[in-house]
C-alpha cells in the first residue's frame, strides 16, 4: 500500500509542478513580445516587492533562496531587456537597489493576475469542506519542503 502510495504521489507532484510551470510559461509568453524564464518572472517578482524604494541583491537572493551570485546574473539579464534598473541607494551609497522599470512593473503585474486568475479558477473546482482538507494539506506540504530546504542548506 505505501509503496503503490510512494509512487502514485511522486507522480502527481511532478506532474502538477511540470503542468503548472507549462501553463504559466505559456500563458505569461503570450502576453508580450519579451521572452522571459519562470526564474525570470520570479526574479521580477522579488524586486517587485521593494517597490517603490528598491531592494537589494543580497535581500532578492534571501527571498528566492538562491545565491546572490545566481541574482546578480539574473539581474544583470534583466537590465539588458529593460526590466530592472539598479540604482545606487540614496541613504548610502555604498548599496546598490535593484527597482523594476515601468514595463518591468506591467510585466509583473500581469504575471500576479495569472497567479489571481489560477487559483481563483481552481478553487472553482472544489467545494467548501475540500477547500479547507485542500489549504491544510498544501499548508503541511509547504512547511515541509521548506524545513528540507533549510535543511538541504546546511550540508
Amino acid at each position: 500500500m505505501r509503496n503503490e502510495f510512494d509512487s502514485v504521489f511522486n507522480q502527481l507532484l511532478v506532474d502538477t509542478f511540470n503542468s503548472l510551470t507549462k501553463i504559466e510559461e505559456n500563458s505569461l509568453q503570450s502576453r508580450h513580445d519579451i521572452k522571459l524564464s519562470i526564474s525570470e518572472y520570479h526574479l521580477l517578482e522579488s524586486v517587485g516587492k521593494g517597490y517603490p524604494d528598491g531592494i537589494t541583491i543580497s535581500e532578492i537572493a534571501a527571498d528566492l533562496g538562491i545565491t546572490t551570485a545566481s541574482v546578480t546574473i539574473g539581474v544583470n539579464k534583466l537590465v539588458k531587456k529593460g526590466l530592472v534598473e539598479k540604482v545606487k541607494s540614496s541613504e548610502d551609497g555604498r548599496y546598490v537597489l535593484v527597482k523594476l522599470t515601468r514595463e518591468g512593473r506591467r510585466i509583473n503585474a500581469g504575471h500576479k493576475l495569472f497567479h489571481l486568475h489560477l487559483v481563483r479558477s481552481l478553487r472553482n473546482e472544489f467545494d467548501a469542506e475540500e477547500l479547507d482538507v485542500l489549504k491544510r494539506c498544501f499548508e503541511k506540504i509547504n512547511a515541509y519542503f521548506k524545513k528540507y530546504g533549510e535543511a538541504g542548506k546546511k550540508d
